[in-house]
């Protein structure tokens, strides 16, 4: 796996968030209570993650798509925070490789695994933004960087495709009219300067 941050100094907080609390109730031979505790702090982990990366989505939308209007805005938060996105985070990220997960994890329903694999990526980002030392603002480059500025691209330009339901994407309209996009050519999305592409 590469986070891409040399010198973790920290690694015993890796450790707690890529060990999934199923792992440690039937993978390991510790009392109950010591699996309780080690289950807690990853679940605290995953919690804090979930929360910084909540907080740094909403900050980069609002700092670089404010023109877009709130509904816009709301919808495109709501598709990144989701359960789906953040697992496909942890998967270009290969945590399955790299994680600790329960016997049954291979088993489960794709659904089920995107969910163990979500909140894996959240108790990750809540060790890195421990390593940080609470410093939302690397958290915010870091995760920027990696995930976010790709992400928001991606969903914009997926609304140009031609089997996209313009009549149903509805959130699309305001920023639509407020870049000024032709809608029906989107090779316009590539040009030089395209405002979705200098973010």
């Amino acid at each position: 796996m590469s986070i891409a941050i040399p010198q973790f100094q920290h690694p015993e907080l890796l450790e707690i968030a890529l060990t999934h609390p199923n792992h440690i109730y039937d993978g390991t031979n510790i009392i109950r209570p010591e699996q309780k505790q080690q289950a807690l702090e990853h679940q605290g982990l995953a919690n804090l993650g979930y929360v910084v990366f909540c907080r740094i989505v909403s900050n980069y939308l609002s700092d670089n798509f404010s023109s877009l209007g709130k509904a816009t805005l709301t919808i495109i938060e709501s598709d990144l925070v989701s359960r789906n996105m953040l697992s496909e985070f942890a998967r270009d990220l290969k945590l399955r490789e790299f994680s600790l997960l329960g016997k049954s994890y291979k088993w489960k329903h794709k659904s089920e695994q995107n969910k163990i694999l979500a909140q894996m990526f959240e108790a990750l980002i809540g060790a890195i933004y421990l390593e940080f030392d609470r410093n939302l603002e690397r958290t915010y480059d870091w995760l920027v960087e990696h995930f976010i500025a790709k992400a928001v691209n991606q969903i914009l330009t997926t609304a140009f495709k031609d089997d996209s339901d313009l009549e149903t994407d509805f959130q699309l309209i305001d920023w639509i009219e407020v870049l000024k996009l032709p809608l029906l050519n989107p090779k316009s999305l590539y040009r030089k300067n395209n405002p979705l592409l200098e973010c």
